[in-house]
């Protein structure tokens, strides 16, 4: 069975510290991949608003400049429009830039879940116990 993905998850995954460093690596991955540089201080407790702040400048770049970038941008970080407008109407009318990086990195944590629960697996395998990492 595959691991919860829904809200409630990604808020108990965003009280771990393991996570939360895992997740902020791929969001410098993903975002190195399109020559946007984001940094992070390793402070977990500050995350979302360091990342997000960094984050959405290169978004507001990346859409006035480069549409045709844009859309590749989504499609490597595994992001549609659609999904994108949801986020913002569920918001209440925020920014579509915030929304979009709101979900980008609600994204990144969830491929961070994915990653986990996949390597527990693999793990529980070989030990013939099923448990989650930390």
């Amino acid at each position: 069975m595959l691991p919860q993905l829904n809200s409630a998850a990604l808020r108990q995954a965003c009280g771990r510290e393991d996570l939360i460093r895992k997740a902020a690596a791929q969001i410098i991955k993903d975002f190195a991949e399109f020559g946007f540089e984001v940094s992070f201080s390793g402070d977990v407790e500050g995350f979302y608003e360091e990342v997000f702040k960094q984050m959405k400048v290169h978004i507001e770049s990346i859409m006035g400049e480069h549409y045709s970038q844009f859309l590749n941008f989504l499609y490597r970080i595994d992001v549609t429009e659609g999904q994108v407008a949801v986020y913002q109407r569920e918001m209440g009318g925020v920014s579509y830039e915030d929304a979009l990086t709101e979900l980008i990195i609600h994204r990144e944590m969830k491929k961070v879940m994915i990653r986990e629960y996949f390597k527990a697996q693999s793990q529980s395998k070989d030990s013939g116990t099923p448990e989650l990492s930390d």
